[in-house]
């Protein structure tokens, strides 16, 4: 079942599983087959759109935790919501997505390092399943308010070439030190806080790493994720001036040079 809304096709989806994972429960939805899903990638997120009869009268984002396309079974769609969260087995709830641009993975087979923080590690399991399915050993720093903040740790250490783990303020300083130790890494990625997301972004350009960063961070309080409340606007330089740039719309994943210099 469909509708319009202001950011595409409304579907309604089913809750099929719910499984604790620390801090979070693991919620995987059935959806409507729709072309999208099957080009999902790490990074866009989904929206809900609110619903006063339930008192939600804002709309949520949640980051895509993992897509999967089955022709004989359908398709599976996981995300992460705080743990206790209520969402029962055979829920009915409506979402627009998958919305914005994830993050791609290199064409050839090269070392990679993803950095992120708090809730915005959702994304990053299933981008590092990717880079692994690519050929790429992954290398990762995480660091959360909380040890159970982060998501997926166990899956993560299984599935990663090396994982360290550090504060938020420590993000950057431990993002120089991995790519000292490791010289073969190709390519960064990013996600959290804009503040130490840009921080990560100038270390890694400042080290000669292409480096792609989710400039949206789902742990604050957003309007909409379709593009019309701006909240979210960055305004990078550019050679008129700054700009705005919308991470719901023109992300949430960007090249870190964007976020280098943007005045918020």
């Amino acid at each position: 079942m469909t509708d319009r809304g202001s950011g595409g096709p409304v579907r309604t989806a089913v809750v099929t599983l719910a499984r604790a994972a620390g801090a979070y429960d693991v919620v995987s939805l059935a959806v409507p087959a729709a072309p999208g899903w099957a080009s999902a990638r790490p990074g866009q997120l989904l929206v809900l759109p609110g619903s006063p009869a339930r008192g939600e009268v804002l709309p949520r984002l949640l980051w895509l935790a993992d897509v999967t396309v089955d022709p004989v079974h359908g398709t599976a769609v996981e995300v992460a919501v705080p743990a206790g969260a209520g969402w029962e087995v055979g829920r009915r709830l409506r979402l627009v997505g998958p919305l914005g641009r994830g993050f791609g993975v290199p064409t050839d087979p090269v070392p990679a390092l993803v950095v992120g923080h708090g809730g915005s590690t959702v994304p990053l399991r299933w981008l590092t399943s990717r880079l692994r399915a690519r050929g790429c050993p992954v290398h990762l720093v995480l660091s959360a308010p909380e040890p159970d903040g982060l998501f997926e740790v166990a899956a993560l250490r299984r599935q990663a070439a090396s994982v360290r783990l550090t504060t938020e303020q420590d993000l950057a300083r431990v993002t120089l030190e991995v790519l000292e130790q490791e010289p073969r890494v190709g390519v960064v990625y990013a996600a959290g806080p804009r503040g130490p997301v840009r921080q990560v972004a100038q270390v890694a350009v400042g080290a000669g790493r292409p480096v792609r960063v989710s400039a949206l961070d789902l742990d604050e309080p957003l309007l909409c994720g379709t593009g019309l409340c701006g909240q979210c606007d960055l305004r990078p330089a550019g050679p008129g001036g700054p700009r705005p740039l919308r991470p719901c719309l023109e992300g949430p994943v960007v090249p870190g040079e964007q976020v280098l210099d943007a005045a918020r």
